[in-house]
């Protein structure tokens, strides 16, 4: 069981995930076999299992089952000794569960874990009753760990539970960093946690799994590095692959002289790769450790010398700089937002954060940074600066996780440089290392562990650091198959299978697209940086061999060709990236490869004696032919592709989307997919699909047609039954079709749509919204003189949604904002009701609104307990209550009535002394002169009485006079 602190106990157990996840029923037999395998990997990943299904039962890899089994889902367990396991479960409304109407009456979403069963292990399953057999697990009994074992390795728990505030975790590929991570950040025990991840699409399962697992009174802010750092800076600019930018750069050296290129001449990509990492990525505003400092972010010839001359050479290194100054003086706009626009937004952040602080991430109190391996020295900075900054919390944690050999950018990460700036800002880190490969199965994962030693091939200085070989956890059997073709008619229709091939990815080495892949298929084509972070069952990699040849070929130093070592780091990362994709096969394509690429290959993938022999495509057609999937197994492989696609292939993301939706068949037809949640499953992939694109403005190809969609995803989500998903889909297309001027009434309906259904925002929709959401913030804010009431109404739940640490301030700026827009408007009765249901209201401001109201008694009482004995003296004496104003005067001290007041309560004490029978014995003449005399000191007379004015004497009506010539 992993340890707790004990302080943290009593809130993880009691406070409640932000978000509900899916409820849990676990059959005896199920938690018995548990419990049975809760020290080895069988029921560590059961326990996985059920974390993961509660959170997101879509994303959850299963394959399904036929014949009397048929609607019961199998996960794998993994094994030992060839024994494999795997557990058997079925959603709410699966074909095994209709027959009891007891299952139909479990809560929506619902989920039951029937058994675990080894994989030959296919008699027919009964459900039995759900209130004999069945076991309710949330999120409690998962994090209590009593009915179920821990789902984390023990390197997993060490680094979660480790006191340390400065911990970093490596690892290999598969081997559970992003787990670990997340577990670690839940137990941080912080109250506000920064999440910094790789991709919208890892930064949207992080949201889900914090959402529905973490404890609720845990705030957690999920954001990419790229996001992170416009929302530092306050920058919209567009983000820019790394791909997209050297090409521009090539394109633009390109014309440059062989004089000022040199030795780069015929290594352009090879000197942006330089460039991004150590003339740009590699310059700091100050000294760190073995950094220099260059505030003015300017390197001299000889200083770049010196830093890289034993890596790259002398003249490579001048070189360098002078195609910088060159592009300098050819275009006035700077290099750096030309050419590095992330390097450029990473230097303004740390140079925003050494000068103003870190604004909004100043409330942080952990930090958890995944991927760091794809940043370059000054992108790590900004990270370290932010945990540094004088008004971070002290006790404040940070968290690394990363894998030195797995960069897909031009970083040239070290670890060793990475722990100098935490060393140098904050304090020496603590490292944990997790040495398993828990994801790729056992061929595959001896593949991956055999790319380290291609390192070998390069300059120690710029190989990674550590050992590369991480051990295998025994999983199910996997294939891995080498195939070697020519260009041709036969190639080109292996290629157009494997691009329809639910679950299967292509992915070319490098950037770039081989020429011998047909047109019409180049876009379905995935690079090693787009394929970065994506998990497929199947992977075809194109001329992996002619990588390797490339990689292998000996190295010849003092001629130039020390340039290619960073080059060909990258391409080792890249070779590794590659082959950690797949889960199940493996398909190694060399295509007009030599007998030395062909022996490349056939080395590498020979494994435990037997020899790799290379087939050709029509035997992997036919193989492929063979393979009958059953239509909800292919259903799930399209949404799983459909989502790994949408980020790097958004028009191969919306036709695995569609091509989902189209394989469930109509409702219940005889080869249609039956169950509910995967059919409604398949529709909530193509309404995501579709939103994003459509939010995102991409343009599908014309061939594709004319597609609204914003009204897709709208009418999927429909059909998902989730409308009220719909309606806020609905409401951001109207707003985002509305081209006027003056969008205040789309703009108003989208607020009411989010703030009423706040709690069905999927964590991808507000990723998605995430960057828009200030400028909606803002366009309400700015209408708070003209509707304050509506304004206050609506932008409250907006900043729980988008900005939930300033949320309070916010509300109370606004709050204060919309009762002074009332109070000017008049509308003094809506500004009171406003401060009647605030705490803690300013009472000034209740005693002003009920003066307007001329409640002035009470608003004279409000007044005092302000504070304010003159507006309450007013008050008293408007009612009046001179009683109570004479009261107030002491109080006041100086008052301009003052003197006045006191003199009239003199004369009132006068009058009262009047003589019992005044009137009977004062004569009219004295009572004529009383009255002068009280009009005099009053300093007003009577005016005399207006003359009666004489009637004027009408005038006798004259006879009318008749026309001359009347007709009528």
């Amino acid at each position: 069981m992993a340890r707790r602190p004990d302080t943290q106990a009593t809130l993880l157990e009691d406070s409640a995930p932000v978000r509900e996840g899916n409820p849990l029923f676990c059959h005896q037999e199920f938690l018995e076999k548990m419990e049975e395998n809760r020290a080895n990997t069988v029921g560590r990943r059961a326990a996985l299992l059920l974390q993961r299904l509660l959170v997101d039962l879509r994303r959850q890899y299963y394959k399904p089952t036929v014949g009397e089994n048929r609607g019961w889902r199998r996960s794998p367990l993994g094994g030992s000794h060839g024994s494999h396991f795997y557990a058997w479960w079925a959603p709410r409304g699966a074909t095994p569960l209709k027959s009891n109407p007891e299952f139909e009456s479990a809560p929506e979403g619902a989920i039951f874990l029937r058994d675990i069963r080894h994989h030959d292990d296919h008699r027919p399953l009964n459900p039995q009753s759900v209130a004999e057999h069945y076991l309710p697990i949330g999120v409690k009994e998962l994090r209590r760990e009593d009915y179920v074992p821990a789902p984390w390795t023990q390197a997993q728990a060490r680094f979660a539970d480790a006191r340390q505030k400065i911990r970093l975790i490596k690892g290999f590929p598969g081997s559970g960093k992003t787990t670990a991570l997340w577990h670690a950040a839940d137990m941080a025990g912080r109250k506000s946690i920064l999440y910094v991840t790789y991709s919208p699409e890892l930064a949207a399962l992080a949201r889900d799994h914090f959402d529905k697992f973490a404890p609720g009174h845990n705030h957690f802010h999920v954001v990419t590095y790229a996001q992170f750092l416009r929302d530092l800076v306050g920058s919209d600019a567009p983000f820019e692959p790394v791909r997209q930018v050297r090409h521009a750069f090539v394109k633009e050296v390109s014309g440059f002289s062989p004089t000022i290129l040199g030795p780069w001449a015929s290594e352009k990509d090879a000197l942006y790769d330089e460039m991004h990492a150590h003339l740009f990525g590699g310059l700091l505003p100050f000294a760190v450790g073995r950094f220099p400092g260059f505030p003015d972010r300017r390197i001299t010839a000889r200083q770049y010398r010196d830093l890289r001359e034993r890596s790259i050479g002398r003249v490579a290194a001048e070189a360098a700089v002078e195609v910088c100054e060159t592009l300098r003086r050819r275009d006035s706009r700077g290099v750096e937002g030309r050419f590095f626009r992330e390097l450029d937004l990473a230097w303004k952040a740390v140079q925003q954060i050494r000068s103003q602080g870190p604004g909004r991430f100043a409330e942080f109190d952990c930090i958890a940074l995944d991927e760091a391996q794809d940043l370059t020295p000054i992108e790590a900075l900004a990270i370290v600066e932010l945990a540094a900054a004088p008004s971070a919390p002290g006790n404040l944690i940070l968290l690394v996780a990363g894998d030195e050999a797995q960069t897909v950018r031009p970083t040239d990460f070290e670890w060793g440089w990475f722990q100098d700036l935490i060393h140098y800002r904050l304090a020496s880190p603590i490292e944990f290392k997790l040495q398993t490969n828990l994801r790729s199965p056992k061929r595959i994962a001896t593949l991956v562990n055999r790319v380290w030693d291609l390192y070998g091939a390069i300059a120690k200085s710029e190989r990674p650091g550590g050992t590369g070989v991480a051990e295998i956890d025994d999983n199910a059997g996997d294939q891995v198959i080498l195939c070697a073709s020519k260009s041709g008619p036969e190639l080109d229709e292996l290629l157009e299978v494997f691009s329809e091939r639910e679950g299967l990815a292509l992915i070319a080495m490098g950037e770039e697209i081989p020429a011998y892949v047909p047109e019409r298929l180049r876009d379905r084509v995935l690079t090693t940086f787009e394929a970065k972070g994506l998990d497929f069952q199947s992977v075809c990699i194109l001329d992996a061999g002619r990588w390797l040849d490339r990689i292998l070929q000996s190295r010849d130093r003092g001629r130039g060709l020390e340039l290619e070592d960073l080059t060909k780091r990258l391409a080792i990362d890249q070779l590794r990236v590659a082959l950690s994709r797949p889960a199940e096969r493996l398909y190694w394509l060399d295509v007009n490869p030599n007998d030395r690429i062909l022996g490349h290959s056939e080395n590498m993938l020979s494994v435990g004696g037997e020899r790799a022999y290379p087939v050709v495509p029509a035997v992997l057609l036919k193989t492929l032919e063979e393979e009958a999937l059953d239509a909800e197994e292919r259903v799930r492989l399209c949404e799983s592709d459909a989502h790994q696609f949408l980020a790097v292939k958004p028009a191969l993301a919306w036709s695995r989307a569609r091509q989902a939706v189209a394989l469930l068949g109509e409702p219940g037809g005889k080869f249609s997919v039956a169950d509910p949640a995967a059919r409604h499953s398949a529709h909530l992939t193509l309404c995501q699909v579709a939103f994003t694109l459509a939010f995102r403005k991409v343009n599908l190809p014309s061939e594709m047609g004319r597609v609204d969609l914003f009204e897709e995803a709208s009418r999927s989500a429909d059909r998902a039954e989730r409308p009220r998903l719909a309606a806020i889909l609905r409401a951001i297309g109207e707003y985002e079709r509305d081209y006027s001027s003056e969008k205040l009434s789309s703009v108003t309906r989208l607020a009411v749509a989010l703030g009423r259904y706040s709690k069905d925002v999927e964590p991808w929709l507000l990723l998605e919204l995430q960057a828009r959401g200030a400028a909606w913030l803002q366009a309400l804010e700015d209408q708070v003189d003209g509707i304050p009431d509506m304004v206050l109404e609506l932008a409250p739940p907006l900043y729980e949604l988008f900005v939930p640490l300033e949320a309070k301030a916010r509300t109370a700026r606004l709050r204060e904002k919309a009762i002074r827009a009332l109070m000017r408007m008049k509308a003094h009765g809506a500004a009171l009701r406003i401060l009647q249901q605030t705490p803690d209201a300013e009472p000034k401001l209740i005693a002003e609104c009920r003066e307007g109201l001329g409640e002035l008694e009470l608003a004279a009482a409000e007044y005092l307990k302000a504070g304010s004995p003159q507006d309450a003296l007013r008050c008293y004496r408007l009612i009046p209550d001179f009683d109570k104003s004479l009261e107030l005067l002491d109080a006041v001290g100086k008052h301009p009535a003052r003197e006045s007041l006191l003199w009239l309560r003199q004369m009132r004490d006068l009058a009262s002394e009047r003589p019992a029978g005044f009137q009977k014995t004062i004569l009219p003449a004295e009572k004529k002169l009383l009255e002068e005399v009280l009009q005099t000191a009053l300093g007003v007379s009577r005016k005399k009485p207006a003359a009666r004015r004489t009637p004027a004497v009408k005038k006798a009506a004259q006879p009318r006079k008749k026309k001359e010539q009347e007709y009528f």
